[in-house]
Parts: C-alpha cells; sequence; structure tokens
C-alpha cells in the first residue's frame, strides 16, 4: 500500500493548480495526512473517497488499491 509517491495524485493536483493545504480544507482531511497520502500513498479508504469526490474523479483513476 505504501510503494513510494502517489503520482497521479500529485499530476491532477498540480495540473488544477490545487496545493494540498487546499486539498486538505476541501475534504476536511488532515494536512499531515494529505502529505502522507501524496508522499508515500498511505491513505485509508475513506481518505481516497473523500480525496476523489473533491477532485470528482474515480477512486480508481487516483489510487491503485489492493
Amino acid at each position: 500500500m505504501n510503494k513510494g509517491a502517489n503520482i497521479k495524485l500529485k499530476t491532477i493536483l498540480f495540473r488544477r493548480g490545487i496545493t494540498q493545504r487546499q486539498l486538505a480544507w476541501g475534504t476536511r482531511i488532515d494536512e499531515g495526512l494529505i502529505s502522507k497520502a501524496v508522499r508515500y500513498n498511505m491513505t485509508t479508504a475513506e481518505m481516497r473517497e473523500r480525496i476523489a469526490d473533491f477532485l470528482d474523479v474515480s477512486v480508481n483513476e487516483l489510487f491503485q488499491v489492493r
């Protein structure tokens, strides 16, 4: 599950001009947890759902769930 950075998430945030702080505010997820999601791909099912909903993409598009 934590196999390094989540390049898909980093890319979509960059392309949309969204900071990790803005993502944290929009999803009501702690900034530290957002950082771990981006840098280490460490997430829970609830976090993945909230992030995908905020970005209006599917969970599978952002996260490789095993």
